[in-house]
């Protein structure tokens, strides 16, 4: 595992959810439009709204470096081959 991996066991408390949120924000600079946010422990905000989105991600020396749409209407994977071979060349 590389240094900025980090295991997140199952929460057994907000706390606990809220520290794993914590470490997320000091481990990334998340871009303004992403915001971090820690659910209760009944998921009641997962259940209400439906909260699944898929987004792929790309994360550069600490940095985001491509955020892909919410999955799965607004998010296309051509696109992220497309930003990996402009920026490492096909395999």
């Amino acid at each position: 595992m590389g240094p900025l991996s980090f295991e997140v066991k199952k929460h057994q408390s907000l706390e606990e959810r809220v520290v794993a949120a914590k470490k997320l924000i000091e481990a990334f600079s998340l871009p303004p439009q992403c915001q971090l946010v820690a659910d209760c422990m009944d998921n009641n905000a997962n259940v209400a709204y439906g909260v699944s989105f898929e987004r792929v991600c790309i994360v550069q020396r600490r940095k985001i470096a491509y955020l892909g749409g919410k999955g799965p209407f607004f998010y296309n994977l051509k696109d992220v081959r497309q930003y990996l071979e402009e920026s490492y060349g096909k395999r």
